[in-house]
């Protein structure tokens, strides 16, 4: 009589539960990350006028009133009627400084182009806020 051998079964790693082991490692990572929330620029904005005041006033400001940064797309300020430069931090302090003590409800109106960098008119808005400057004005071209 013929006695057969046993075949031996290949070894296998059981993957029957891997799926639920990577979907609970999935669910954990998702619970615990933190992530991060831009705030952006914080600007306090004036209060909401009353509906009653429709009258719409027109002033005209000048540069003893205002002051004008206008960022071009090439990262240079021109201030009010100059030409156009590469302005950098402690010159920039001292322009708005100097303004301050002119007048110390001076506006500041930042005029950016579309194509600027973001960051210029990010560092402007920082220097004006680092010098307590309280009336500032945003816009783009």
């Amino acid at each position: 009589m013929k006695i057969g051998r046993k075949r031996k079964g290949k070894a296998e790693i059981p993957t029957s539960s891997m799926s639920d082991i990577a979907f609970l490692l999935i669910i954990f990572f998702m619970a615990t990350t933190k992530f991060d929330v831009k705030e952006g620029i914080k600007i306090f904005l004036p209060p909401l006028a009353n509906d009653q005041q429709t009258e719409v006033i027109t002033i005209k400001l000048t540069d003893k009133e205002m002051t004008r940064f206008q960022i071009r797309a090439d990262g240079t300020i021109g201030i009010n009627d100059e030409v156009p430069r590469v302005i950098e931090n402690f010159e920039l302090d001292s322009i708005i400084t100097s303004k301050l003590k002119l007048n110390e409800l001076m506006i500041f109106r930042i005029i950016t182009e579309r194509e600027a960098k973001y960051s210029e008119m990010v560092r402007v808005i920082d220097r004006l806020k680092a010098a307590k400057a309280e009336k500032i004005s945003l816009s783009t071209r």
